[in-house]
């Protein structure tokens, strides 16, 4: 005697949770854009002088911006 396994899949509630997941990615990847352009350019609009009084040089915004967006 065969036995056979029937299976049923929902795709409604799946495709919904995709497409959740999916806006929910791309309003992060907006934010962490966002907090990338306003420190960088906060940073970036300071003096050379106000930027060594902080204890950062030049080269370090892009990294700094980096690790800001990384943390949203």
């Amino acid at each position: 005697m065969a036995h056979t396994a029937h299976t049923t899949r929902s795709t409604g509630f799946g495709f919904a949770r995709f497409l959740g997941e999916t806006f929910d990615n791309i309003r992060l990847s907006f934010a962490r854009q966002r907090a990338y352009t306003q420190t960088f350019n906060q940073l970036d609009a300071l003096s050379d002088h106000e930027l060594n009084d902080i204890g950062l040089g030049r080269s370090d915004i892009r990294d700094i911006a980096r690790d800001t967006a990384a943390r949203v």
